[in-house]
């Protein structure tokens, strides 16, 4: 299986978009919230918004959709590689500095 493109300017942002909405939720720093997600929960939220983005045409907010979307992401993780997850990861690092 190959992994999909994870790094589209618009899935990193709703995914920076979550962290930050997660780390307000609970007190803690951007970065300490992304540390806290696990790699299923990570990718099944990439998954959402990977879809929301792709079908953004339908109009709606993209959060919402990412959220339904996640619920939905059941093989997500086998989707994505271990070093398409660091290199996710890496990238949200930097687009939470």
């Amino acid at each position: 299986m190959t992994t999909p493109i994870i790094t589209s300017s618009a899935v990193l942002a709703g995914l920076r978009d979550r962290v930050l909405a997660d780390a307000g939720d609970a007190d803690l720093t951007p970065l300490e919230a992304l540390q806290a997600l696990s790699d299923a929960e990570l990718a099944s939220f990439w998954y959402g918004y990977a879809r929301a983005v792709r079908d953004a045409d339908r109009g709606g907010d993209i959060h919402a959709r990412a959220a339904s979307y996640a619920l939905e992401a059941s093989g997500a993780l086998d989707a994505i590689t271990p070093d398409a997850r660091v290199q996710l990861r890496s990238e949200l690092v930097a687009a939470l500095r």
